[in-house]
């Protein structure tokens, strides 16, 4: 997690091929994703591989990758409350 003056920072800005979003600032609740792997943070989806596979009774599942290490992400929120920002 790279933090600067309380804002949650991307990890994947420089890899990004159109970065729509660099930092979070703590006052405001949002969704981003962590890459157990890599040990990022990518705060948009612009940043994912997004995969599609089917079940056998035909269900679509929506699988949501890193785009460095292809590892399924976690989804999480900033600020998690767990964290005491000041």
């Amino acid at each position: 997690m790279t933090i600067i003056a309380q804002h949650l920072k991307c990890d994947l800005r420089k890899k990004c091929a159109s970065c729509s979003k660099y930092l979070f600032s703590p006052k405001q609740r949002a969704r981003y994703f962590y890459c157990p792997e890599c040990k990022y943070d990518i705060l948009c989806d612009r940043g994912l591989i997004q995969n599609f596979t089917t079940d056998k009774n035909g269900m679509i599942k929506k699988q949501n990758l890193c785009m460095i290490c292809r590892t399924e992400v976690e989804e999480r929120m900033w600020p998690d409350d767990s964290e005491n920002i000041e």
